[in-house]
This record gives C-alpha cells, sequence and structure tokens, in this order.
C-alpha cells in the first residue's frame, strides 16, 4: 500500500508541472485544442537549469500560425490580461505583437506569460511562454534581450 501510495504521488508531482498554467485561457493553447501537435515545437525547463535566471519552471510553445490562430491566442490573452497584476502589451498596425503579463504569487512565485509574434519569410511566428520562479519583470527583459 505504501508503494502504490508514493508511486501515486510521483505520478502526480510528475504531471503537475504540464498543467502549471492552468486556470488561465492561454491554457487552450498549452493543450493542444488550437494547435496539432505536429506543428508545434514545444520546451519545457524545471529544476536547476533555471536556477541562474531565478525561475523555476519554463514552458514555451512556438508555431507557424495563421491569422485565425493569432486572432484566437491574441482574445485567449486578452482575457488574461483582465487578471494579471501586471501587463505589457504592444501592437502594430492594431495587432498584439508583444504581452508581457504577471499573475498573482502563488508561494512566493511570480507567475507570468509571454507572447510574440514575428514575420519571417512571408509567414508569422508565434511564441507564448509560460514561466514560474522569483524573477521580476525587470529580470525577465534582460534575459529576453540576452537570447
Amino acid at each position: 500500500m505504501k508503494r502504490f501510495l508514493l508511486i501515486t504521488l510521483g505520478v502526480l508531482l510528475a504531471l503537475a508541472p504540464a498543467r502549471a498554467q492552468a486556470g488561465l485561457q492561454i491554457d487552450s493553447l498549452f493543450n493542444g485544442s488550437l494547435v496539432p501537435a505536429s506543428r508545434v515545437t514545444e520546451s519545457v525547463v524545471s529544476g536547476r537549469d533555471l536556477k541562474a535566471y531565478n525561475l523555476d519552471y519554463f514552458r514555451s510553445i512556438r508555431f507557424k500560425a495563421t491569422e485565425a490562430e493569432i486572432d484566437k491566442v491574441t482574445t485567449w490573452l486578452e482575457g488574461d490580461a483582465l487578471t494579471a497584476v501586471s501587463k505589457e502589451m504592444d501592437t502594430e498596425d492594431g495587432s498584439l505583437v508583444y504581452a508581457l503579463l504577471r499573475f498573482p504569487a502563488d508561494r512566493a512565485r511570480n507567475k507570468y506569460v509571454g507572447y510574440q509574434v514575428k514575420e519571417a519569410s512571408g509567414s508569422k511566428y508565434v511564441t507564448v511562454v509560460y514561466l514560474t520562479g522569483k524573477a521580476t519583470a525587470s529580470d525577465l527583459r534582460v534575459i529576453f534581450k540576452q537570447r
């Protein structure tokens, strides 16, 4: 019985980070309901690899987007922005191209969603990241400028 409980706890802890952004509208993008997995490049990093950045969890999704997909992601982000405690949002020609949203801290960990649309070779690429940790928005701006 003890072994069963330990295995169950281990499975639950392993799955928890994958749904860390649950409760946000943008979670629909992360759970695959908009863009098929075959068109998505996803990165998930947690643990000591992020310590230098004052982060403990990083999840990003990048994909070549249609205008309809960009509109849907923008709608979700605008909805999530209503519950954000701070936000930076930039538009070009009336379209959202950048956002950094910070949500209420959970156990002294800040929660962020970042969004960017970039154009390359006539196509638009969307990147959405979900981050948690002690990093401030100012820290994140420095990190992203280095990349």
